[in-house]
């Protein structure tokens, strides 16, 4: 009698803890042309994002039921009617309840706290994005119709300014509210190279080791300490690879040496790179002779393309390269998220500016050799 008393009870608490588990997820799909379609529920995995669940829209509406033992990152998406591999695809923290999920001209998905605050903040920013477009219009309907004035140029620059600082300051906001909880640190690693490195670093504080331990995050814990490592006023990270002609050549075989040197990140393929040359070349034939160098560090892929581009652009001073591309080794050295990108190294190898360019690199250069 005691045995079946026991199973009882155990019974009985299965069933609590199976239905407290339960998850509901109601939605609807405003566009008609969804009818008869897939809806999917998806996890992200280390290589791709895979269904897991699939609903079909039957008068507007689809729903999913199932069981979770703990707050998990899932992923609702509608099928890709225009086969573009980019359908509609929506982020939400899954946990027992119910959740209302609406397909419109706004895809929002309530029920829970964290998913009510994220549907709040993707709508802000869905604004802000709308803002930025309304504001590009108008610039260009003013550019193609002779109508554009200095003034309103520059109000549009004021604009554009005004709207981006809005656009990172509403998403530092959500994710610093939110790196307790998958939807915020989700955030986190898709944003993070929009906000500075001492509000990356700031967010990292916040999680545990467990989050920091997940590869995609080492990476950018790993960024964040070469960063600091090429900071201004730290010594020059020695790279070393090969010259045009082939042979071994290391960055510490100019830097450090008693001259001023510009390490010139840069490719052949790069157009902002060709564009920005010509300003490298005058500055090295004007301040040459006053002890400063030069070395270019291409991220090319071919030997050919490489050496083309240094003979187009008159470059005339060291260049060194792997041709690995965007894997060079120099790239995780520096920190690099873009190019043309350039460090200032003093006589002693130290950094001393970066990502000069144009009127600053000259204005520079002039301040330090007169």
């Amino acid at each position: 009698m005691r045995k079946v008393f026991y199973l009882t009870i155990l019974g009985l608490l299965l069933i609590s803890c199976q239905a407290n588990s339960r998850y509901t997820i109601q939605g609807t799909v405003a566009d008609e042309a969804y009818e008869g379609t897939n809806v999917y529920l998806q996890q992200m995995t280390a290589d791709a994002v895979e269904n897991i669940d699939t609903a079909i829209v039957l008068d507007g509406s689809f729903t999913f039921t199932g069981s979770v033992d703990s707050v998990v990152l899932r992923f609702i998406a509608l099928e890709d009617l225009a086969q573009s591999k980019r359908g509609v695809s929506v982020p939400m923290q899954l946990e027992p309840g119910t959740l209302t999920v609406a397909f419109d001209s706004v895809v929002t998905i309530t029920g829970t706290p964290v998913n009510d605050a994220y549907t709040t903040f993707r709508v802000k920013q869905q604004e802000i994005g709308l803002a930025f477009r309304t504001t590009f219009e108008n610039y260009n309907k003013a550019k193609q119709e002779g109508t554009l004035t200095e003034e309103m140029e520059k109000q549009v620059r004021s604009d554009f300014d005004r709207l981006n600082g809005e656009l990172v300051g509403s998403l530092f906001a959500f994710t610093k509210e939110n790196m307790g909880n998958e939807l915020g640190r989700y955030q986190f690693i898709i944003s993070h190279d929009r906000f500075e490195p001492e509000q990356q670093q700031e967010l990292l504080d916040l999680t545990d080791d467990a989050f920091k331990a997940r590869e995609d995050v080492g990476r950018v814990i790993k960024r964040l300490e070469n960063l600091a490592n090429v900071a201004i006023g730290k010594p020059f990270v020695d790279i070393t690879s090969k010259d045009p002609k082939g042979n071994e050549v290391s960055l510490s075989d100019y830097a450090g040496k008693g001259k001023y040197v510009l390490v010139d990140f840069w490719a052949a393929w790069c157009g902002p790179c060709r564009n920005e040359m010509p300003h490298v070349v005058a500055a090295y034939k004007k301040y040459k002779s006053k002890g400063f160098e030069v070395v270019g560090v291409s991220l090319d892929r071919t030997q050919e393309e490489w050496t083309k581009g240094i003979s187009d652009l008159k470059m005339t001073w060291p260049q060194m390269s792997d041709l690995s591309f965007w894997k060079s080794p120099a790239v995780e050295a520096y920190a690099i998220r873009g190019i043309p990108h350039t460090v200032l190294l003093d006589p002693d190898g130290v950094i001393i500016a970066k990502d000069l360019r144009g009127e600053e690199l000259d204005k520079k250069l002039a301040e330090l050799m007169p």
